[in-house]
């Protein structure tokens, strides 16, 4: 075998173990295999709750009422 075509097969080894995607596809045949649930949400990125912009207005909303000559909450 010629030395050009070992030093090509190490690079194009080397740069696929690099790739994210390659990685990604390993570890998804890895945990299909061997039967363990996926650790990324499917939909939504696993937001079941408030977001953070929810959270957000809601901070605002008591901080103005605060300010206001409204009854204050204890």
């Amino acid at each position: 075998m010629a030395p050009w075509f070992a030093l090509f097969e190490a690079w194009a080894v080397a740069a696929l173990i690099r790739s994210p995607t390659f990685n990604r596809a390993i570890q998804k045949a890895y945990r299909k295999i061997n039967k363990i649930p996926d650790h990324e949400p499917r939909n939504g990125l696993g937001r079941t709750g408030p977001s953070t912009l929810d959270h957000f207005k809601d901070e605002v909303k008591e901080q103005f009422r605060d300010l206001t000559w409204q009854k204050r909450r204890k």
